[in-house]
C-alpha cells in the first residue's frame, strides 16, 4: 500500500465522519424545541402528526454531498446513500410505528423524539480517531502475512507494555474483548477468556485435544461466582465451555446483604471442601473488586489463603477498584493483594469516556497458550487512545473520578437528613477518606433518611419476635409499605428538583428493594469522563440538595402534624392518598352531606363532593400552585391535595384558607343553584315515581272498577287487599340525593329516635350572619322537598277514595 493510498483511506473515512456529524448537528438545531423552525411550532398547530404521510426518501444526489465540498475526495454513491441512512431515518419508511395519541397530540413531536435520540452521537477528536483507525484494520488484512503480523506484534507489544505498568500487573498479556451491545456482555467475554486460559491451565493439551472427555477424566470443572457480580454467566459458560457446574457463593450476613453481598470465605472453604471430596476440580472463582451498587470489595486476601491451602485454581476479578491500581501513589496494600491474582477485567473507555474502545482483561501468562494474529490486530483502538491520551493524562482522569467521589462524600456527610447506604457514620468515614486512611469509594448510594421507616420496621420486626396476634402483625406489614412507598415519592420528587445538577454529574435513582426503595447513584468513574464533571459540579449539587432538603424536612414534619388539625377545622376530612410526596389530601365536606359517614356516600352524594373540591381547587391554585386535585381510591371522591412546604409554620394557615374557601364556594350562589337543580330533579323523579305507580295500579285493578256502578259492585264482590289498596308514597332526600319511600323513611326514622338519645348535631362551621342568612336560604328549601312530596302522595289517595 502506498503512502497516497493511505492518505487517501484515511481522509475518506475522516471526511464522512464529519460529514456526518455536521448534518446530524444542524438537523438537531433546526428541529431543537427552542428553534423557531416550522417543525417546533407544528407541536401546536392542532394537526394530528399520525395522520401525515410517511416521506419517502428521495434518490441522493452526488452533488448534495457535502463531501466532496469539505474534502476534495470524491464519494462513491453506496457511501453517499449510507451517510444518507446514518443522518435521518426517513427511509425506514412505513417500518416506524405510528406514535399513540397522546404522543402524536402534542406531548412528545415526532422529529423532536429524533433530534433527542441524536443526543450524544457527536464524537470527541478521540472518538473520530478510533472510528477511523477500528476501520484500518480490515484495510491492515489486505497487507502481506509477515507484513501485516508484524503490525500486530508491534501494536500488541506496546499496549500491552502500556497496561501492565499502568496498572501495576507484571509479567501479564493484555486481551481485548470484542465489541458488544452493552460493557456487561463485554466485561462477560473476557470472563469468557479467563476461563478459556483457566481450562487450559488446569487440564493442559487434554481439553484441546479431548474436549469434554477430559472433564470426565480429570474431574469436572466446577466455577465459583461472588454474589456481587450482577451477571448471568451460567448459560453462557454452559454453552460456549460446556461447563454445567457453576456456584453462586454465599453472602456474608449483614444488614446490606439483601441488596449486594460479598463471598462468605468460611462458607466457601466449605463448599470447596465438599467439591473435592466429590471428585470435582475446581477451576475458577470471579471475585469482584468495587461492586457496581456499594463498591464493596471481596476479600481477595482471604480467597488467596484459601487457594494456597485447599487447592489451586484460577483467581479472576472484576469491578470499579481495579481503577486505584492506577494511581500515581496507589495503595501498598491494594497493589500485594491484587498483584497475585491471575487475571482481570476492567471497562476503561468507560472510565475515560472513549467510545469505540473494548473492553480490557489482563492476565498472568499461561504455557502453551499464545495470543493470535486476530487477538494482536484488536489493540489498535488501545493503541490510538494511550498514545492520544499518554499515561499521564489517564492518571488525571481517574484521580479527578476520585477526588469527585471524595467532595461529594464530604458534603453528603455534613447534610445530616442524608443517609449513606453502607456507611454508619459518615463525618468519620470522610475524614478518614481525607486523611488518606481509606480510598475514597467507588460508588456513593445516598437517599433522604425518612425516620418513620425505620421506626416502622423496628415495630414490625418486634411484633414477630414477640408472636403477637396475626392481625396486629398485618396492621404492622400495611403501615411499613405505607411508609416505604411515601419514602419512596420522597426521593423521586429530590430526583426531580436535582434533575439539572445530576445531569452534569450523571447522578441516577436506582431501586434498590427490600426495605430501601429508591435512591440516588453516584459513580464518577462512570460518567466524569465523559460529562467533563469538575468540582464546581459537585459543589453546585450540595448547594441545591441542601436547600432542597430543607422542604423535604419542613413538608415531614407537616404531615405529622396535618392529622392533628381536624378537630380544628371540622369541615375537612383527611383522606388517604397514594403516589404523593406532599403534605397529604383533604376533601371538604359539605354541610348537607356531613351526617353520612364516608364508608356510606352513595354516587349522587360522591358527584356533590367531588364538584365541591374541584372547583375548591380552581380557586385555590389561583393564589398557591402548590396545590392540586386528586383522587382518593377508597372513597372515589376528588379531594385537595397539599404539596411540598417550606416552613410547617404556615400549615394552619393553608388549612385554614382550604377551609374558608370551601365555606365560601358552599354559600355561593353558583353552588346553591346546583343544589336547587338537584332538588328540582329529585322532585321530578318522585313524580314520574308515583305517576308509573298510580298507572300500575289501574292496569292491575282494570276498567270495570274505574266505572262509578260497576266498581263499587265488583269491589264489593271480590274486595281489593290493603296492600294493592295502599300506594307508597316517594320522598326526595335532600342530604343523600336518593328517593326512598315515605314509610321506609318514617320507619327509620323511629328506629332511629329509639336506638339514640342523644341525636346526631349537624355541623355548623361559623355563626356569622352571612352564613346563618344561608343556612336559613337552604332548610326551607329542603322542607318544601317533604310538603310537595306529602301533597303528590296525599292527592294520589284523594284520587283513588
Amino acid at each position: 500500500m502506498s503512502s497516497v493510498e493511505m492518505s487517501s483511506t484515511v481522509q475518506q473515512v475522516e471526511s464522512i465522519i464529519q460529514t456526518i456529524e455536521s448534518k446530524i448537528e444542524g438537523s438537531s438545531q433546526q428541529h431543537s424545541p427552542a428553534s423557531n423552525s416550522s417543525s417546533a411550532k407544528s407541536e401546536d398547530s392542532g394537526l394530528d402528526d399520525g395522520a401525515k404521510k410517511v416521506s419517502v426518501a428521495k434518490p441522493i444526489s452526488r452533488k448534495s454531498s457535502r463531501m466532496s465540498q469539505s474534502s476534495g475526495v470524491s464519494l462513491p454513491p453506496v457511501l453517499e446513500q449510507l451517510e444518507h441512512m446514518i443522518i435521518s431515518d426517513d427511509w425506514l419508511g412505513n417500518e416506524v410505528s405510528t406514535p399513540p395519541a397522546s404522543v402524536a397530540s402534542g406531548k412528545s413531536h415526532s422529529q423532536l423524539a429524533k433530534t433527542r435520540s441524536r443526543e450524544g452521537q457527536r464524537l470527541s477528536e478521540l472518538g473520530r480517531t478510533l472510528v477511523t483507525s477500528a476501520s484500518l484494520k480490515s484495510y491492515i488484512d489486505l497487507l502481506s502475512s509477515h507484513h501485516r503480523q508484524s503490525i500486530a506484534a508491534w501494536l500488541y507489544g506496546n499496549v500491552n507494555h502500556a497496561f501492565s505498568n499502568l496498572f501495576r500487573f507484571s509479567d501479564s498479556q493484555v486481551y481485548c474483548s470484542d465489541a458488544e451491545a452493552t460493557i456487561s456482555l463485554s466485561i462477560r467475554n473476557g470472563i469468557g477468556h479467563a476461563v478459556k486460559l483457566a481450562l487450559k491451565k488446569t487440564y493442559g493439551s487434554d481439553y484441546n485435544t479431548k474436549g469434554w472427555r477430559s472433564f470426565v477424566e480429570q474431574g469436572a470443572p466446577v466455577v465459583y461466582v461472588s454474589p456481587a457480580l450482577h451477571m448471568d454467566v451460567s448459560s453462557y459458560l454452559a454453552s460456549e465451555f460446556g461447563i454445567a457446574d457453576v456456584t453462586i457463593l454465599p453472602k456474608i450476613e449483614s444488614d446490606l446483604s439483601e441488596i449486594e453481598g460479598r463471598i462468605d470465605h468460611v462458607k466457601f472453604e466449605k463448599i470447596l471442601d465438599e467439591d473435592i471430596a466429590a471428585g470435582k476440580k475446581p477451576l475458577i472463582l470471579l471475585g469482584v473488586v468495587g461492586s457496581t451498587i456499594l463498591g464493596q470489595n471481596d476479600m481477595i486476601s482471604k480467597i488467596l489463603e484459601i487457594r494456597q491451602n485447599k487447592a489451586q485454581f484460577w483467581l479472576h476479578i472484576t469491578g470499579q477498584a481495579i481503577a486505584a491500581l492506577a494511581f500515581r501513589e496507589p495503595n501498598n496494600v491494594l497493589v500485594h493483594v491484587l498483584s497475585q491474582v491471575d487475571s482481570m477485567t476492567f471497562p476503561i473507555a468507560l472510565w475515560l469516556g472513549i467510545p469505540s474502545a473494548p473492553v480490557v482483561t489482563l492476565h498472568k501468562s499461561v504455557e502453551g497458550y499464545k495470543a493470535s494474529y486476530r487477538e494482536k490486530l484488536d489493540t489498535l483502538p488501545w493503541w490510538v487512545a494511550t498514545s492520544y491520551l499518554t499515561g499521564k493524562k489517564i492518571v488525571d482522569m481517574i484521580e479527578n473520578a476520585y477526588l469527585l467521589s471524595k467532595i461529594m462524600l464530604k458534603g453528603l456527610s455534613g447534610i445530616p437528613q442524608i443517609e449513606i447506604v453502607g456507611v454508619e457514620n459518615p463525618v468519620d468515614f470522610a475524614n478518614r477518606v481525607y486523611k488518606s486512611k481509606y480510598t475514597a469509594p467507588t460508588v456513593l448510594i445516598f437517599k433522604y433518611n425518612y425516620e418513620n421507616i425505620k421506626n416502622a420496621v423496628q415495630h414490625h420486626k418486634n411484633l414477630i419476635e414477640k408472636n403477637e396476634d396475626h392481625q396486629a402483625i398485618v396492621n404492622a406489614e400495611k403501615a411499613l409499605q405505607e411508609e416505604l412507598e411515601y419514602g419512596d415519592y420522597l426521593n423521586a420528587w429530590l430526583r426531580d428538583g436535582m434533575l439539572v445538577e445530576s445531569q452534569s454529574l450523571g447522578v441516577d435513582t436506582i431501586e434498590l428493594g427490600g426495605n430501601y426503595g429508591i435512591a440516588f447513584r453516584f459513580c464518577p468513574l462512570e460518567h466524569a469522563a465523559t460529562f467533563s464533571s469538575h468540582i464546581d459540579h459537585v459543589q453546585r449539587f450540595i448547594r441545591r440538595l441542601s436547600d432542597i432538603i430543607k422542604i423535604v424536612e419542613s413538608t415531614v414534619d407537616a404531615r405529622a402534624k396535618f392529622g392533628e388539625l381536624k378537630d380544628e377545622f371540622p369541615s375537612l376530612v383527611l383522606l388517604p392518598i397514594r403516589n404523593w410526596a406532599g403534605i397529604g389530601a383533604v376533601c371538604y365536606i359539605p354541610s348537607i352531606v356531613k351526617e353520612t359517614n364516608p364508608d356510606d356516600w352513595n354516587d349522587i352524594q360522591k358527584q356533590q363532593i367531588s364538584h365541591l373540591n374541584l372547583e375548591l381547587v380552581h380557586q385555590i391554585r389561583s393564589v398557591d400552585a402548590a396545590f392540586s386535585s386528586g383522587e382518593c381510591t377508597k372513597y372515589g371522591v376528588a379531594c385537595v391535595k397539599f404539596g411540598m412546604l417550606s416552613d410547617v409554620k404556615d400549615l394552619v394557615n393553608l388549612v385554614q384558607m382550604v377551609a374558608q374557601k370551601g365555606k365560601e364556594i358552599e354559600n355561593s350562589q353558583q353552588y346553591l343553584d346546583s343544589l336547587a337543580e338537584l332538588i328540582r330533579q329529585g322532585i321530578e323523579a318522585a313524580n314520574q315515581h308515583l305517576k308509573r305507580e298510580n298507572d300500575l295500579r289501574l292496569q292491575n285493578e282494570g276498567m270495570i272498577r274505574q266505572l262509578p256502578i260497576m266498581g263499587s259492585l265488583v269491589n264489593w264482590w271480590s274486595p281489593l287487599t290493603p296492600e294493592s289498596q295502599n300506594i307508597r308514597g316517594r320522598a326526595f332526600n335532600l342530604k343523600t340525593g336518593e328517593m326512598q319511600e315515605t314509610d321506609v323513611l318514617f320507619k327509620k326514622s323511629r328506629d332511629s329516635t329509639a336506638a339514640s338519645d342523644t341525636p346526631q348535631v349537624p355541623h355548623e362551621v361559623t355563626t356569622t350572619p352571612e352564613n346563618a342568612e344561608t343556612v336559613e336560604s337552604v332548610t326551607p328549601t329542603e322542607n318544601e322537598v317533604s310538603e310537595q312530596t306529602e301533597n303528590a302522595t296525599d292527592g294520589t289517595n284523594e284520587e283513588k277514595n
